[in-house]
């Protein structure tokens, strides 16, 4: 299961922190708080970043890269779910 330390920014799986970038961080949190329902690109888009447009693909860099993360670490990882979005194997 995934803790996050709100205080540190810091996210850990079995008492190994990940090395997250600040919006790694972000996104993670969003997932993990959101583990309960698939959450779409467009929701993560509307959430971290309100106020600048982005392309689409910049989410699912983020995501690729978070994915490897938690993999090297042991974790299930994220499913990503085409044309609706993301949720977190748990």
């Amino acid at each position: 299961m995934l803790k996050v330390n709100e205080n540190q920014y810091q996210i850990s799986f079995e008492n190994k922190s990940l090395e997250l970038t600040p919006k790694e961080y972000d996104v993670l949190k969003l997932l993990i708080n959101n583990s309960f329902k698939v959450t779409s690109k467009s929701e993560i888009i509307s959430e971290l970043w309100s106020k600048v447009e982005l392309n689409s693909r910049v989410v699912d860099t983020y995501i690729s890269r978070i994915r490897k993360k938690l993999n090297n670490l042991g974790h299930p990882g994220i499913r990503v779910l085409t044309k609706r979005g993301y949720i977190l194997i748990s």
